[in-house]
């Protein structure tokens, strides 16, 4: 399969092509991590860390890729589905949000 390309969050996008194509996927918790990763170190880094997972999933929305009409048919569960759902509908949730505070 390969990594999927053209994506600002093409993790998202990689772990849902392989799901609808059958595949299946595990969580590794080795007692020795192996990537400790890198993190924002300050407010900044992390707004802007933010508003790309946020850009990036609008991206996978508005896309032919999006899990809400993509994929049926094929090996994705129905509640793999709805996990890929979620995290593509997030950034929306702040709309409500924003309404309720300015009231």
């Amino acid at each position: 399969l390969g990594w999927i390309y053209g994506s600002v969050t093409e993790d998202i996008l990689t772990g849902f092509k392989m799901h609808t194509r059958g595949w299946r996927s595990i969580y590794c918790m080795p007692k020795r991590a192996a990537f400790k990763g890198s993190a924002p170190i300050n407010l900044s880094d992390r707004l802007n860390q933010v508003l790309r997972w946020a850009l990036g999933s609008v991206e996978i929305f508005m896309s032919r890729h999006c899990p809400i009409w993509y994929g049926y048919g094929g090996g994705l569960k129905w509640l793999e589905r709805f996990a890929y759902i979620n995290t593509i509908v997030y950034p929306f949730t702040s709309l409500p949000l924003i309404a309720y505070c300015t009231l």
